[in-house]
This record gives C-alpha cells, sequence and structure tokens, in this order.
C-alpha cells in the first residue's frame, strides 16, 4: 500500500529518528502496544529497513509496515478521508484476497510535529510488499481516485518515511489490543461517518434554506446549543433555537462556505468539526457532539466560537 503514495523505504533526508518520533504523546500508548514485537527486533539506531535473508525465510514471521504522514495545515481530517477513500478501498480488497492482515489509521489530532499520522499494514508474510506486488499492480490499476472536496493526495499531506518491521509469532492482536481493524468493523466505521456526514448535511441544508423539518431530522428534542458573541456566552435549548428557522432563507445564507474540516467517531458517539466562511475576513468554527439512538445518529450539542 505505502507503494501507492511514495517509497517503500525510509528516506535519508528525514529529520527525526523513529525513537524521536515516538515521544508524540497521543499515539505513544497505541504504537508501543501495536508496534512494539516489531521494534524489538530492529537494532537500536538502525536505519535498515530490507529483512534479513534468515528472517525472509521464516515461516513465523511477517512483515508490518508503518507509514508517516505529515498533512497539510488544517487538513488532517481530509487526509483522513482521503486514506479511507483511496488507499483503504484498496487494502479492503487486498485482505478481502488473503494479500493483507489488516490496515490501520492513527493520527496525534494536531497539525504539530514532524509527521502527525500512522498508516499501518500488515502483510501475510514474511515476504511483505514483495510477495504480493503482482497482485496488488491489478488492484491499482482497477482503482479510480477519490477526491476529497476536489482535493488529491498532494494537496493534504505527504509521505515523511515509510519503515518495515518484522512481527513473530504469536502474532499481535490488534482487536484484543483494543483497535479492532476487520472488515466488518471497518465497514462498520464507514456506514457511520456516512450517516453523520448524512445528518450534517443535513444541518447545512436547513442552514441555507431555514427549513425547520430538517433541523429537527439533524437535532435531538433535547439539544443545546452554545456559543461566543465577542467575550458574551450565548445558549439556547432547541426550542428556542429552532425558532431561527422560519422556513425562510436569511439573507446571504446560500453565500455561506460550510466546511466538515473533521469527524471523529467514538462508539455511539461523534464530534465533527465544521467552518462556516461568510466572508474572507469572517469565520466560525463550530463542533458538534452526536449520539446514535436507536441506530439512528442526532445532533446532541452544538458549540461554536469566532474563527482566528
Amino acid at each position: 500500500m505505502t507503494a501507492e503514495i511514495g517509497t517503500k523505504a525510509a528516506s535519508a533526508r528525514a529529520s527525526a529518528s523513529i525513537a524521536g518520533l515516538w515521544r508524540k504523546h497521543v499515539l505513544c500508548a497505541s504504537l508501543w502496544l501495536l508496534a512494539w514485537p516489531m521494534m524489538a527486533l530492529a537494532e537500536p539506531g538502525s536505519r535498515t529497513l530490507a529483512p534479513t535473508t534468515e528472517a525472509t525465510e521464516a515461516s513465523s514471521a511477517r512483515v508490518v509496515t508503518m507509514t508517516y504522514l505529515k498533512s497539510a495545515p488544517g487538513k488532517l481530517g481530509q487526509l483522513e478521508r482521503y486514506v479511507r477513500a483511496n488507499w483503504f478501498a484498496m487494502d479492503k480488497i487486498a485482505v478481502e484476497r488473503g494479500l493483507f492482515v489488516s490496515y490501520l489509521w492513527l493520527d496525534t489530532g494536531s497539525d504539530e510535529g514532524p509527521w502527525n499520522a500512522v498508516v499501518m499494514v500488515t502483510y501475510r508474510d514474511a515476504q511483505g510488499f514483495a510477495g504480493i506486488e503482482q497482485e496488488w499492480a491489478g488492484i491499482k490499476a482497477a482503482h479510480r481516485e477519490v477526491l476529497i472536496d476536489g482535493a488529491r493526495q498532494a494537496d493534504l499531506g505527504r509521505v515523511v518515511e515509510s519503515r518495515e518491521f518484522f512481527e513473530r509469532a504469536p502474532f499481535v492482536n490488534v482487536v484484543a489490543a483494543g483497535i479492532p481493524t476487520d472488515e466488518a468493523a471497518s465497514d462498520a466505521h464507514s456506514r457511520d461517518e456516512s450517516a453523520i456526514r448524512e445528518v450534517v448535511g443535513k444541518y447545512f441544508e436547513a442552514g441555507i434554506t431555514g427549513s425547520p423539518g430538517l433541523i429537527r431530522e439533524a437535532f435531538l428534542p433535547t439539544a443545546r446549543i452554545e456559543g461566543l458573541r465577542g467575550e458574551r456566552l450565548v445558549t439556547w435549548s432547541f426550542d428556542e433555537y429552532i425558532r431561527f428557522f422560519n422556513g425562510t432563507p436569511a439573507p446571504g445564507a446560500d453565500q455561506v462556505e460550510r466546511t466538515i474540516t473533521r469527524v471523529m467517531t467514538h462508539g455511539s458517539s461523534a464530534t465533527v468539526h465544521l467552518r462556516l466562511r461568510f466572508s474572507p475576513a469572517q469565520a466560525l468554527d463550530e463542533q458538534l457532539l452526536l449520539l446514535r439512538i436507536d441506530g439512528r445518529w442526532k445532533i446532541a450539542y452544538k458549540s461554536y466560537t469566532p474563527s482566528p
């Protein structure tokens, strides 16, 4: 999979060592749980990525690649969507065909640092990409790139480096580590995100049309809305908030640029970050909390602050 966006070998120009990269506070625990069996096999400070002959011949080992990504400023959420829509769409086929064991996205949640996301792919055996290269070429040829908000990968981020490790039996059980990556979990995540985006789309459409019906479909009747106007806190119940939606569009409502900047799911809850731009000099950042109740996603809370 890493061949899709760059190289399978670590760049000699990379400025950070693997030990330095692991100091990222958000990912440390997850990466340690997932990767320490592979890391233990490499000599400290080693930059060697190619498997040894002895390791390749071992039947009780498999290759794991960790690709470090750096998003463009403010584009981490869009980069994740791109990876899921493109890399993981192909990876899913590779898993179905028995070429990969699993694939996983991790990120720090911020723009800080030399990298802020990791894609981890576990191959079926110790040959790694070399053992599936021919089959992968067919998967790649059949895939059609999915743009995210009109942007390609180069617009959203770049590969910092990619590293290969060996995982030796007994293999790490990713699900047991609390991070499910099987096909069913991946499909469930995709379904949830699609449903969440549909709800946010109704909220956006209500803002354009002034439709009270759409806003009722998007929000729980117990929802609260809070925000800052200057230094003053403004808060509404849903009954108070819906009075702004009387079926008549507000002047200029259709000119507002509405963007989903990030979607994060956490079981039956989700957070969505939005930006509403009214003019080059005026914008609001909004955060939505959604809950899945009886299989349906609804907005339970909305907050907003002026965008810096």
